[in-house]
């Protein structure tokens, strides 16, 4: 397991400007409708044996591929990249772990791209110090606020299963993990929560929580089994603008004695410290499947 980090004092160099604070992009008191496990295919109904078996070649490959996509479902469209590990296409029976990873305020698809986490993947499978895995990044294409934004909605009934009807995943909550940076481990924390039984890992690094989630938080909590509860990893720099928030998030967490990782790092709100940490984000999320030697 991670070791809990705390701050220290150190001299940062010049960064980019914070990203908006996220509390001030959504003002809402609807939440998305909750799903229980058995609501998904593939949600079982106790915890499985988390073993991922490698693949029956040696992988000689050291670069996974990205692509696009676009779905036009019900009304809504859906785009964003997908990351495949290498020799992804090699082994036509070998399924892999997912991690959703989304991106933050007034930001694309390309953004954890730009940060570097293709080859931070390559590199930690490369190295057998993670599993491989499929990551994906949809892209969300409105700020609206809730309830009328359809993004969390979306990425649970549209994008999940289109994801695993067309590539080879491994379809049980342990082995989806959600994730996401500023805005996105907003949606992180509130899909992962409000549909626990679809994921077992949630990161939100650098978040403050969308308006009025924190005080919905003991709602959310109360529903799911705590032998069920998703792992979780909050993080954030010190001299983040949004500290306070996510500090009341651990609090809350903590006060509902819901187990999650609490990391302050040296750092602000901006790509520098996101970049500095993806080997960490991928370590972490891939702890619960294991590692292939």
């Amino acid at each position: 397991m991670l070791i809990l980090l705390s701050a220290c004092s150190v001299a940062q160099p010049a960064q980019k400007t914070p990203l908006a604070l996220e509390t001030q992009l959504v003002s809402t008191q609807t939440a998305l409708p909750a799903a229980s496990p058995a609501s998904f295919p593939g949600s079982p109904s106790q915890t499985p044996s988390l073993a991922f078996d490698p693949p029956a070649h040696e992988c000689t490959d050291t670069s996974g591929s990205v692509e696009a996509f676009q779905i036009d479902r019900a009304g809504v469209e859906l785009t964003g990249q997908i990351y495949t590990p290498p020799c992804y296409e090699e082994d036509p029976d070998l399924r892999y772990p997912t991690l959703y990873l989304l991106h933050g305020a007034t930001e694309t698809d390309r953004q954890w791209l730009d940060l570097g986490v293709a080859e931070a993947a390559d590199k930690l499978i490369s190295e057998s110090a993670i599993s491989p895995l499929i990551i994906i990044m949809p892209r969300e294409l409105t700020w609206v606020a809730l309830p009328r934004n359809p993004f969390g909605d979306a990425l649970v009934t549209e994008l999940l299963p289109w994801i695993e009807s067309r590539y080879r995943t491994l379809e049980d909550r342990d082995f989806r993990a959600l994730g996401g940076l500023s805005r996105g481990g907003n949606w992180a924390v509130r899909i992962g929560l409000l549909h626990w039984g679809m994921f077992g890992s949630i990161g939100a690094h650098s978040t403050p929580l969308f308006y009025g989630d924190l005080e919905r938080l003991a709602g959310w909590i109360e529903v799911i089994p705590p032998s069920r509860y998703p792992r979780i990893y909050l993080d954030i720099g010190k001299d983040d603008n949004n500290l306070g928030a996510a500090q009341n998030l651990d609090k809350a967490l903590t006060g509902l004695e819901v187990p999650h990782e609490w990391i302050i790092n040296p750092g602000l709100h901006d790509e520098v410290y996101w970049s500095a940490h993806l080997e960490d984000y991928l370590l972490w999320y891939s702890e619960a499947w294991g590692i292939i030697k």
